[in-house]
Order: structure tokens, then sequence, then C-alpha cells
């Protein structure tokens, strides 16, 4: 795939594509990485009034963008050996980090992309969130096929695998990840905040984490699935801009399977 198409991949995905010179990260006209868009007719455009950049490497505007990237260092800290030991501590599966589209940098650092669905919030951005580890929301990140110092930026899972945002990257950013001693985990929302829920539907701008939440909580609790479906399905439309059918069952499948892999590790540790 040549660079043209991945711009195509990403814009239709979305995403903001900027221009930058080649073997450098960042756009040198005014503006920097706004100098973005999201139609390739609008990107050939600016690339002919600034010939410079025909060559260039290839960013994403996350503030425009519906995306966020978790920063995975390996260059000046091991953010892989952080980000393992704060999913083990969250009892977190260690692959889920793989199950997105993943983009290694010339460094040996990863950085795992993220969608974000229409209406919910995006993560904080947050640098050094754990050690080594980067939430990015609101710059920009330059991404494959990029080269910095002959060191190419590279896809290690196609870019069709993009997943939305998991719960567990708003809880990374939400001071639940820092390094400071003594830190423990504390759910998005209190017991109170889901009985709120259920009486005034899911807030605008909250629905897929609410959602998330409220599901998570009611499967924790041995309430039946299929109970589980008709509840939110009833909060859902006591909310002043319900999910579409689509995004809420995504939302429960979702639920559902964290608790069923949740199951399995505890009884898997019940036998040692």
């Amino acid at each position: 795939m040549n660079k043209w198409e991945h711009i195509k991949q990403y814009q239709q995905a979305g995403a903001y594509v900027f221009m930058a010179l080649p073997n450098q990260k960042h756009n040198g006209i005014a503006g920097g990485f706004h100098n973005s868009f999201n139609k390739w007719v609008e990107l050939k455009d600016w690339i002919k009034r600034h010939s410079d950049y025909q060559n260039g490497n290839v960013g994403i505007d996350l503030s425009k963008s519906n995306l966020v990237v978790v920063d995975i260092d390996k260059h000046e800290h091991n953010g892989m050996a952080s980000i393992l030991a704060w999913f083990k501590t969250h009892h977190i599966e260690p692959d889920t980090i793989q199950d997105t589209y993943i983009k290694r940098t010339p460094t040996g650092g990863l950085h795992a992309f993220y969608l974000i669905p229409n209406g919910q919030i995006k993560p904080k951005h947050v640098i050094n969130a754990i050690k080594g580890v980067d939430v990015l929301s609101e710059t920009g990140v330059t991404v494959a096929p990029s080269m910095i110092d002959e060191g190419q930026y590279r896809q290690i899972t196609a870019f069709d695998k993009i997943k939305p945002v998991p719960q567990w990257v708003y809880d990374l950013v939400n001071d639940l990840g820092t390094d400071r001693p003594n830190n423990t985990y504390k759910a998005k929302y209190s017991l109170a905040d889901r009985w709120e829920m259920t009486i005034n539907g899911f807030d605008t701008g909250e629905r897929n984490n609410q959602a998330m939440s409220l599901a998570g909580y009611l499967f924790a609790i041995d309430v039946t699935p299929q109970y589980i479906y008709d509840i939110m399905q009833t909060v859902n439309e006591r909310s002043n801009e319900p999910l579409p059918d689509h995004e809420l069952n995504t939302v429960y499948m979702s639920a559902r399977r964290r608790e069923e892999k949740k199951r399995a590790r505890m009884s898997e540790y019940g036998r040692d």
C-alpha cells in the first residue's frame, strides 16, 4: 500500500490528515498540524499549494479526529512493562492492547489507535499516565508509512482492525493509572450514579460509558443476562438521546464478554 492509499484509508475512517516535511513529524506552515483534512480532494489541493510536502511524512490531527492513541514508549522508558503491570493489577487481559490498529514507531514503541463512537466524549490528553505511556487525544501524531532518520513507522495490525475505545483507556487517564503509592482502582461511576441512570436514562456525551458501567455492574451481581438487556433497553429509552440499537447491542455484548473472561480467570486461579 502506498502513501496515498494509507491517507485515503485514514480519512475514510474520519481522520483529519496533515503533511509534514520529509524526515520530520511537524507541519511547518502557520497552524501546524491543524492544516489537516478529512477529504482527499482538500488535502490534495493543499499539497499542490505546498509542493515541499509532496514527498513528506503523514500525520493525523487527533484534536479534530474521532480517534485516541495510547502511546507506549520503548525508547526512554519501558512503557510496555508499565502497561502490562497495570493490566495485571486491574484484571485486564494483557493481549487487549493488540485488539485494534497498532503501529510501531522507528524507536520500537507502539501506538494503539481507537475510535470514539458518536456521542461519546474523548479520553483526556495525558502525558505519562503511567511511566512510559501517554494517552493522546489533542495533538498531532505521525503515522505509517512515514520515515524518520531512515526508521519507518510500520503497521503491526491492519487499519481496518481499529476498535472503539475501551473503558480501560478512560480509567488510565482519570487518575487511576498513576504510579503513586497505594493507588487503588476506583470505578468511574458510583453505585448511586448507576441508580440515577436507571431513573433518568443515560447522559448525552456519556451514553456509551454509562451503559457499559451499568451493564458491567449488573453482570457482576449475577442478574440474568436477558434481564440485563431488558434493563439497558428501558434505561436507554429514558435517555434524552437514546443510543441506536446497534450501539446498545455492542455495549451489552462487550460487557458480557468482559464478565465471562473475568469469571474464567477467577476459575483458573481457583484451580492453582
